[in-house]
């Protein structure tokens, strides 16, 4: 397969791995080097999917916002530079370490899911910088703005077929929603990854951590993270992992700082936008 890189030799030269993981619908390739040593990440759009483009424009701009937070993210190597619109492919350095989901990670259980607390304080402890004056604000209002509009083009009802939710009118269950975010009231906002799962975050066997897949960091509530990490310790497509776990997550990142109807919104916000089914 011919990348579509710049004229860059070095980035040029580096073999092209798939890799099969995550739901954006982007491509991505693993670049190894002549000692097949991973040395770069390539995300591509589709050629039947241009809409990816803004959101893989969105992953670099806040890449580089974390980066100058101070976290552990990926550098922006190279990037499509087209006056059309955002970039269709993004190279980005590699990290060190493991996705925290795979089965071969180095570290047991305990000591894992301490790391991904002090991932998670680490990344909500953060200075607020604006980039350019802007900052990415994900909060539950935008959140429900996206959700709506889920909700009116019919994407919701197709995601929720097949699932507990069919039969569910999705209007009427996110005016609920709705209504649950109202009675919150204003909510702490602190720096976010988005997504934050154990597939999304890289630990190495001496306790150090990096994140990967930032589209959707920004300043948020901290329970955005909470919840999306609790959910992946309880999904099924990680079955090594389960409800000790997810507690323990918890009980490190500090039970005090803690909502558990925060985290329980989140989960109700969240099945808004379930990926739809291909078939």
């Amino acid at each position: 397969m011919r990348l579509p890189l710049s004229d860059d030799p070095a980035l040029n030269a580096l073999r092209p791995e798939e890799v099969h993981v995550g739901l954006s619908g982007a491509r991505v390739f693993r670049l190894r080097d002549d000692a097949c040593r991973a040395a770069a990440v390539l995300k591509r759009v589709p050629d039947d999917r241009p809409d990816l483009a803004d959101a893989l424009g969105d992953e670099v701009s806040r890449a580089t916002w974390l980066r100058r937070s101070g976290l552990t993210v990926p550098r922006v190597l190279e990037r499509e530079r087209s006056a059309a619109g955002p970039p269709r492919w993004v190279v980005f350095s590699h990290l060190p370490g493991t996705p925290a989901h795979e089965p071969g990670v180095a570290l047991e259980h305990p000591r894992l899911v301490e790391l991904l607390a002090e991932a998670a304080r680490t990344v909500h402890d953060s200075p607020v910088s604006p980039v350019g004056g802007v900052v990415s604000h994900e909060g539950l209002g935008e959140e429900l703005e996206r959700a709506w509009e889920r909700v009116d083009s019919g994407l919701v009802r197709r995601s929720w077929k097949g699932s507990r939710y069919e039969g569910t009118d999705p209007a009427r269950a996110l005016a609920e929603v709705e209504r649950r975010v109202e009675r919150a009231g204003p909510l702490r906002e602190v720096v976010t990854h988005g997504d934050f799962c154990l597939p999304n975050v890289l630990v190495t066997a001496d306790r150090r951590w990096g994140l990967v897949d930032l589209g959707r960091a920004g300043v948020a509530d901290p329970h955005r993270d909470l919840s999306a990490m609790v959910g992946s310790l309880l999904s099924r497509l990680n079955p090594h992992f389960g409800r000790t776990d997810a507690d323990r997550f918890l009980d490190a990142y500090g039970r005090d700082r803690v909502d558990p109807e925060l985290i329980s919104l989140h989960f109700g916000v969240d099945d808004f936008f379930w990926p739809v089914p291909t078939r």
